[in-house]
C-alpha cells in the first residue's frame, strides 16, 4: 500500500470516482464538496492510499486557517476497503503527522465506524470491528471546532426487490396517508439543472429556512458548487409543481451506491399538499428503477423533522462520537477564549471571507 497526499486534478477525479463506485463512499468527502470551504479562506489535504495505482482508501482533510490559528477537521473518514480497513490507523497517524506539519493547534475527525454495528443490515457502508485500542478512542470527545460540520451517521431505506408501492406500506400512519392524498393532489415533479431552475430551487429552502428559523448559506456561496455537482452527475435538484407554480424543491447528492437527502423545502402556501413525502417518494422510485439498494434520508434535524425522517421506516446508523487532538495548547487555549465571539458574529465573518476572496 501507498499512501500519499496530493492535489493533481487526476487524482481528484479518481477519488470522486472511488466515492461513487465503493459502498463506503460519503457525499462530504467528494472533492466539490470539500473545495467548497475555499469560500471561506479554508485549504485542504487529500490523503489518498493505493494499490497498483488503483484507489483503496483515504479522506480529504479541511485545513482552517484565521489569524493564528490553524485547525485541521476530517469531516468524516478515513474510509477504506473492508480488505485493508486493518491499515485505518496508519491513514489516522497520518492525517494527525500533516496536521502538526502544518502548524495546526487542533485536530478533529469523525470515523465511520456503527456505534451499534450488530443492528445494522447495511454492514459494508462502514468500518467494522475497529479495535477498542485504536489510535481513534486516544483522542478527546467532542466538536471544539464549529466551522465544519462532522457527519453523525446515515438514516437508510432498504430499498431491495422493492417497489414504491411495497415501500408505502411500511410508512407510518401519517406517511401512508399523506403520500395517498399527495397522489390526488395533482403535483409534478421534475429534476433541473439550468442555473436558473437551480436558483428557484435554492429560494425555496431559503424560505423554508426563514419561515422556520434556522441558518442556511446564502446562494451566491452555494452556487459554483450545486451546478457543478448537478453537471457532474453527483447532485440531483428536484422542483415540485401545482398547477404550474413552484410548491417545493428537494436536493440530495450520490455517493456510496445511494443518493442521499441534503436539503429541502416546502413554500407556506403549498404545505397542505404533501409535498415533502410526494417528493421523498419521487426520490426512492428513482432509486429503485437505478438498482440501487438503499435511501439515505441524512440524520438530523429537529424533533418533528426526525420524526418525519422516520415516517418513511426508515434505519438509524450512528457513528460513534467525533473526537479532537489538542495539537498546541497555548493557542488552542487562546482560541477557545475568542470562541463566543466568533460564534457569535458567525455569519457575519462568513460573508466577511467570502467578500474578502473575491476581491483578492
Amino acid at each position: 500500500m501507498q499512501i500519499f497526499f496530493t492535489k493533481e486534478t487526476s487524482w481528484l477525479q479518481k477519488w470522486d470516482e472511488y466515492i461513487q463506485n465503493s459502498e463506503r463512499g460519503l457525499y462530504n468527502q467528494l472533492s466539490d464538496w470539500i473545495l467548497f470551504y475555499s469560500n471561506f479562506g479554508f485549504d485542504y489535504e487529500l490523503l489518498l492510499a493505493t494499490e497498483n495505482q488503483q484507489i483503496v482508501g483515504g479522506c480529504a482533510m479541511v485545513v482552517a486557517k484565521a489569524s493564528l490559528f490553524k485547525f485541521a477537521i476530517v469531516p468524516c473518514g478515513p474510509i477504506i476497503n473492508k480488505d485493508q480497513q486493518s491499515e485505518i490507523d496508519v491513514l489516522i497517524l497520518k492525517l494527525k503527522e500533516k496536521a502538526v506539519q502544518l502548524g495546526c493547534c487542533y485536530f478533529q475527525i469523525s470515523l465511520p465506524v456503527l456505534s451499534n454495528e450488530s443492528s445494522a443490515i447495511f454492514t459494508n457502508y462502514s468500518i467494522s470491528n475497529y479495535p477498542e485500542n485504536g489510535l481513534y478512542y486516544s483522542g478527546n470527545i467532542g466538536t471544539k471546532f464549529k466551522f465544519v460540520i462532522p457527519l453523525y451517521g446515515m438514516r437508510l431505506l432498504d430499498l431491495r426487490n422493492s417497489t414504491i408501492e411495497n415501500l408505502s406500506a411500511n410508512f407510518s400512519k401519517n406517511h401512508k396517508r399523506s403520500y395517498q392524498k399527495a397522489l390526488q393532489n395533482n403535483l409534478d415533479f421534475a429534476f433541473v439543472n439550468s442555473p436558473e431552475q437551480i436558483k428557484s430551487a435554492y429560494s425555496c429552502f431559503e424560505r423554508n429556512a426563514k419561515d422556520k428559523g434556522y441558518g442556511l448559506r446564502d446562494f451566491k456561496s452555494m452556487e459554483t458548487m450545486l451546478t457543478t455537482l448537478v453537471d457532474k452527475g453527483f447532485a440531483k435538484i428536484g422542483i415540485c409543481y401545482h398547477d404550474q407554480k413552484i410548491a417545493g424543491a428537494i436536493y440530495v447528492i450520490k455517493a456510496g451506491q445511494r443518493w442521499i437527502y441534503i436539503n429541502g423545502g416546502v413554500l407556506k402556501e403549498f404545505q397542505s399538499l404533501n409535498v415533502s413525502v410526494f417528493m421523498h417518494a419521487k426520490i426512492i422510485e428513482m432509486s429503485i428503477a437505478t438498482k440501487l439498494q438503499s435511501y439515505d434520508i441524512s440524520v438530523g434535524g429537529s424533533k418533528g423533522v426526525v420524526q418525519f425522517k422516520a415516517g418513511f421506516g426508515s434505519q438509524l446508523y450512528e457513528f460513534i462520537p467525533t473526537r479532537y487532538f489538542v495539537l498546541n495548547s497555548f493557542r488552542f487555549s487562546l482560541y477557545q477564549k475568542l470562541f463566543p465571539f466568533l460564534q457569535k458574529n458567525k455569519a457575519v465573518i462568513a460573508k466577511w471571507l467570502l467578500v474578502f476572496k473575491q476581491k483578492k
